[in-house]
Order: C-alpha cells, then structure tokens, then sequence
C-alpha cells in the first residue's frame, strides 16, 4: 500500500484574523506542492492564538521538501509572519484506508451495494483491504477509502480522490484488475454516484 504521512504542526500567532488569512492562502499554495494530500487547519477554542495544522503528504520525502519550501520561500513569508511562537512539528504513519482531509474541489465516488448471499460481511472486508493495499492506494491522486454499514445491509464504499475527474479514472482502473474483480464477486451493486466537495 502506498504509505501517506501525517504531519502535525503545532504554533501561535499573535492577531489571529490575520493569522487566519495567511494560512488559508498558505493552504492553497501548498495544495500545489507535490504529494499533498490535504490540510486540516485546528485553532483553540477560548480565542488565544494556539494552532494545530494537520497535512497530509504521500511520502516523508514529499513533507520534508514541502516544509524546505514553507520555511524559506517569499511566497510563504507572510504565513510565517503571523507565527510568534513554534510549538512543534511530527510526522506520524496514516492509518490503513488512507487518511482523507478533504479540500474544496476534491472528488468523491460513493458506490452501494449488497452482499451476494452467502457472503460474510468479514470476507467482504478482507478483500476490501486487499483491493486497496494492492491497486486503489497506488492510483494517482488517490486520498482514502472508508467502507459504511447502513442499517438496512447496505454498504456504501466511499473513495476520496484530488479531483471528481480523477474519481472517475480511478473507478475505471477496476476493469481487469484481479483483485477489484474477487471484491466485486462478493458484493451485488447498487448505484455509484460521484461528486465533488462543496
């Protein structure tokens, strides 16, 4: 499986407005960096300047390039500006099925389906993993996957990707792969839908 890092920030800023402004900018130019993967931005709740940012990068090689670039580069100055004092910086495994921070724009495909009768809800799951671990996860532009268990013994499979288009190709790589053809085996379909976010 491809092995994406989480990178946790931690720092405070003195006039949090402005503070604010700058990092949503700094998100967007760092949505441009090779490997990103999304960015989570956390403030405290009682109003006093403590941030948290969670990024995603797809390898510890993509975050220790992007942080050369955020740390020295003119167009991440004015984010850095508003820093009065570092906390910290980690770099932490994301879990199995990715770790989705979904930006604006992002693609998103959500499939339904049963389970052929028979079929335990545990083999389902095995082969999930496997189909993920072995061709979802090393797709391009590929952010996470997140199986869901309705009430009514409907699953949906929701696939995060950078853009819907990209959803699009991804689901297309199923055709002919061996390992998405044992999952679709265990499961009758439903619908598929994709989408992007608001």
């Amino acid at each position: 499986m491809t092995q994406h890092y989480i990178e946790i920030v931690t720092y405070k800023v003195g006039n949090p407005t402005e503070a604010d402004r700058h990092r949503r900018n700094a998100c967007m130019l760092a949505a441009r960096l090779p490997g990103f993967g999304g960015w989570q931005s956390l403030s405290d709740g009682k109003g006093q300047g403590a941030r948290a940012d969670v990024v995603l990068w797809a390898s510890p090689e993509a975050a220790e390039a992007a942080a050369e670039i955020v740390g020295s580069s003119a167009e991440f100055a004015d984010f850095r500006a508003t820093i009065t004092e570092f906390g910290s910086i980690g770099h932490y495994a994301a879990p199995a099925g990715g770790l989705a921070l979904m930006q604006s724009g992002d693609g998103i495909e959500v499939g339904r389906f049963r389970l052929r009768q028979g079929i335990s809800e545990e083999v389902m799951r095995a082969a999930h993993v496997k189909m993920i671990a072995d061709h979802l996860s090393r797709q391009p532009g590929w952010r996470g996957q997140r199986l869901v268990r309705l009430q009514d013994g409907i699953f949906m499979d929701i696939a995060f990707a950078v853009t819907q288009a990209q959803s699009q190709i991804i689901c297309d790589s199923w055709a002919g792969n061996a390992d998405c053809q044992a999952f679709l085996n265990l499961i009758e379909p439903i619908s598929m839908e994709f989408g992007s976010i608001a």
